[in-house]
C-alpha cells in the first residue's frame, strides 16, 4: 500500500498523494452507488454507506498526513486496513424481497 510506502521512506510524496486521491475518488463513486441500491435493505444500505464513510474520513487523514510531511502513518495505515475489511465483512448484503 501506498501508504506503508510513505511511512517507510520509500514513495515521493507526489505518488501516494496522487494514489491517495485516487482511491478516494473510487470509494465517493461506490459511495454513490451505494445510495441508488434500491432493492437492498435500508439497514443494510446504512451500514454500507458507513463503513465508507469511515474509508474516506481516513484516506482524507492520510492525505493530510502526506501534504505536512508526517511519515508516522501506522495507525492511519492500521485503522484503514480495518475499515477495508470492515467493509468487505459488510458487503454481503441481503436483497431485500
Amino acid at each position: 500500500m501506498a501508504l506503508e510506502g510513505w511511512h517507510l521512506n520509500q514513495l515521493p510524496e507526489a505518488y501516494v498523494r496522487q494514489t491517495l486521491q485516487s482511491m478516494q475518488g473510487n470509494v465517493e463513486r461506490a459511495a454513490s452507488e451505494i445510495e441508488a441500491l434500491r432493492d437492498v435493505d435500508t439497514a443494510q444500505r446504512g451500514m454500507l454507506a458507513r463503513s465508507v464513510t469511515d474509508i474516506v474520513n481516513l484516506l482524507r487523514q492520510a492525505q493530510s498526513q502526506v501534504a505536512h510531511g508526517d511519515h508516522d502513518t501506522v495507525q492511519t495505515t492500521l485503522h484503514l486496513k480495518d475499515a477495508i475489511e470492515g467493509l468487505s465483512l459488510t458487503s454481503g448484503v441481503k436483497r431485500s424481497t
